[in-house]
């Protein structure tokens, strides 16, 4: 796709504007009314295929300023990025000029946002999944376990998530193949006698029930499993739902020392704009993602390669 603006002393000039430079297909983006009586349009169209040059060959394709920022605003407006995030993408971007489109995206996201791993076993500290009913915490909870078996240590995995229907069941199914103990912990006090039996774990992962972010008795309750010992806590949270709302669960939970972000749902969401929304406002960082239902490997680590692929899944199209 293909964003361009316009400038003219009145909206019927403006749009003839848009009709003689991008045709009759263009899609009206945004109008502003600036200063002065002046009017401003944004419109989009879609890229034509790469022509043809005279020897039946495709035309050497080439990328400008112009063409890699409004491909990459393109992808923002796409995924519904809000404004301000966007703004500081394509503000790094432009200064990028001359890359491809999908290559500045990527060191634009480098650049803006913070990227990690989840801590290694080596320095022993509990791992504890938390978020919002339905994020997918268990699921990631038995990916993490799997992959420390698959890498031939044996993790010990806990979880606090008594009170749901069926949820000790599924983890339980999960480990089970794995050869795995679940441990239980109701609260605070049993999370603390739990982990004092634990005798030199390789990896020790938390699951906790799906909290409601905005309700401050539960998040009470989660501040004190938190403070049993020293954990890292990480925010699981599903890609695809509106970025507003992602941004305030974020800032909820960051208030609680939330420092790392898991976005789940990745291989399904359309929508990639609440995950980046969620870790601007809340200053998080992006470390691994659930990207497919499997248990075994299905753990991806967003680099901003993989951010930026995620953003912007096809080739770009040159000029």
């Amino acid at each position: 796709m293909r964003l361009k603006s316009f400038h003219a002393k009145s909206m019927s000039e403006a749009m003839r504007q848009v009709r003689d430079a991008l045709g009759d297909d263009a899609i009206i983006v945004n109008t502003h009314q600036e200063k002065g009586g002046w009017v401003k349009i944004t419109a989009a169209v879609e890229q034509q295929s790469p022509l043809t040059d005279r020897s039946g060959g495709r035309e050497e394709p080439r990328f400008d300023a112009e063409t890699m920022v409004e491909t990459i605003t393109a992808a923002m407006l796409r995924h519904r990025v809000p404004a301000g995030v966007s703004e500081k993408i394509i503000s790094v971007a432009m200064t990028l000029s001359g890359r491809d489109p999908k290559k500045a995206l990527s060191l634009a996201l480098q650049k803006t946002f913070s990227f990690g791993d989840i801590p290694s076993p080596k320095k022993q500290k509990p791992i504890v999944l938390v978020g919002p009913p339905g994020a997918g915490k268990t699921l990631m909870a038995a990916k993490l376990a799997a992959r420390a078996v698959l890498d031939g240590k044996k993790p010990a995995v806990i979880t606090t998530d008594i009170a749901r229907a069926g949820g000790i069941e599924q983890l339980s199914s999960f480990l089970k193949i794995l050869s795995l103990p679940l441990q239980q912990a109701e609260d605070a006090k049993e999370l603390k006698a739990v982990l004092a039996k634990i005798k030199n774990p390789t990896q020790i992962i938390i699951d906790t029930g799906g909290l409601n972010p905005f309700d401050p008795q539960e998040m009470k309750f989660l501040a004190k499993l938190l403070s049993v010992e020293d954990m890292e806590p990480a925010l699981v949270l599903p890609a695809g739902i509106d970025a507003e709302e992602s941004a305030e669960i974020a800032m909820t939970f960051e208030i609680l020392g939330v420092k790392r972000l898991i976005p789940t749902r990745l291989d399904f969401s359309r929508h990639f704009g609440g995950i980046l929304s969620a870790a601007d406002r809340a200053g998080l960082s992006f470390t691994e993602g659930s990207h497919t239902p499997q248990v075994a490997n299905g753990i991806l680590q967003l680099t901003p390669d993989a951010l930026a692929n995620l953003l912007m899944p096809h080739p770009a199209k040159k000029r």
